[in-house]
């Protein structure tokens, strides 16, 4: 199976966080049939490992299997108003979650050639050693691919931060993304 990490953030239609990740996965895999069958009940909240000191790649006691949904916590991201160069900053809540799926479930265009320009709204297949020393990262996921691994990456972005969000801090928020 291919691991795929999708995190986004929530727009106005989205109601929860599994809304907000199946429209990732729409937009990004081009409308798969098999996103309409994903069921709530089936996800593997693994959000515990947000607060550990444990990589969350291959950290669940679940297998990989395709067809494997894990929740992996949401995290507080904030980027200066400088590097966004905006008069204010600007932060947004990330709900992580890990998908493990046939290369057949991608579209496809997902591979694209050594050295392809990633940019929002693509999918490419990337190693794990090209995301961790290679690749250059928006909106703070450098810290989110660091706490996946559990190792530095090569290139970090000045001006970002994140930071976990507990159990109790998400309950109080309400998924309310800007109207």
């Amino acid at each position: 199976g291919t691991v795929c990490l999708l995190g986004g953030n929530a727009n106005k239609h989205d109601e929860t966080p599994l809304d907000t990740l199946l429209r990732e996965l729409n937009e990004e895999l081009q409308y798969p049939p098999w996103v309409d069958a994903i069921d709530e009940r089936n996800i593997i909240n693994d959000s515990k490992l947000q607060l550990s000191n444990k990589p969350q790649y291959n950290s669940s006691l679940v297998p990989p299997l395709p067809g494997t949904i894990r929740y992996l916590g949401t995290t507080l991201h904030f980027q200066s108003a400088s590097l966004i160069q905006k008069p204010t900053p600007y932060a947004f809540m990330c709900a992580l979650y890990e998908i493990t799926i046939r290369p057949d479930q991608l579209p496809p265009g997902a591979i694209y050639p050594r050295g392809a320009n990633v940019q929002e709204g693509r999918v490419v297949l990337l190693s794990k050693e090209q995301l961790i020393k290679h690749s250059k990262y928006a909106w703070g996921y450098e810290y989110t691919m660091e706490r996946y691994f559990g190792k530095k990456v090569g290139n970090r972005q000045k001006g970002t931060a994140v930071s976990g969000v507990d159990e109790e801090t998400w309950k109080e928020t309400v998924w309310t993304p800007e109207k």
